[in-house]
């Protein structure tokens, strides 16, 4: 083996344990300041967008399941870790492999995802935790406004990853 692929190999390895590093602190001061945790989850799923943008493949895989598994261990408050696990992490691969299919069944696909994490996080949340029932008409309320907050992330994220690949990639040359 020559040196440079050493060399590559280690960088793409100690860049990966960064993010991973990064997105557990993240995760953790957003249990920490409840206020912030589902921004600091969607936050910390803007490291694993660079692990998809950068290097593809089973790394951003590897760093959702170890930026998962140390927050389910580490964070005081499980709630940021739970989104993440189920969601936030995630997206950015689903989002990938779904994007490549035709508009309008990647949305569709995607909205079904949305909607299975929210109903797992939900489901977790009550049995698990034994969180008050808030009944059908609330959940009802939350499914609609957590979809349209869904869509505006949706959106919001692509035009973050066009703005990383055209304007912020060949700039700071990060990897």
């Amino acid at each position: 083996m020559g040196k440079s692929k050493i060399s590559a190999r280690t960088r793409r390895l100690t860049a990966g344990a960064v993010m991973v590093a990064l997105g557990v602190l993240m995760l953790y001061l957003g249990a920490l300041i409840e206020v912030l945790d589902l921004s600091l989850a969607a936050l910390a799923s803007m490291l694993t967008v660079l692990a998809v943008i950068e290097f593809g493949g089973g790394m951003p895989w590897m760093i959702w399941a170890a930026t998962s598994i140390l927050s389910l261990l580490l964070l005081p408050a499980k709630f940021p870790a739970l989104l993440y696990l189920l969601f936030a992490g995630l997206y950015p691969m689903v989002k990938a492999a779904f994007e490549r299919l035709h508009y309008l069944l990647a949305w569709i696909l995607k909205l079904s995802f949305f909607n299975t994490a929210l109903l797992v996080l939900i489901v977790l949340c009550n049995w698990v935790f034994h969180l008050p029932d808030t009944g059908l008409a609330l959940s009802l309320a939350v499914f609609a406004l957590a979809n349209l907050t869904f869509v505006l992330f949706d959106i919001a994220l692509g035009r973050l990853i066009l703005l990383y690949l055209y304007k912020l990639r060949p700039r700071l040359r990060l990897f």
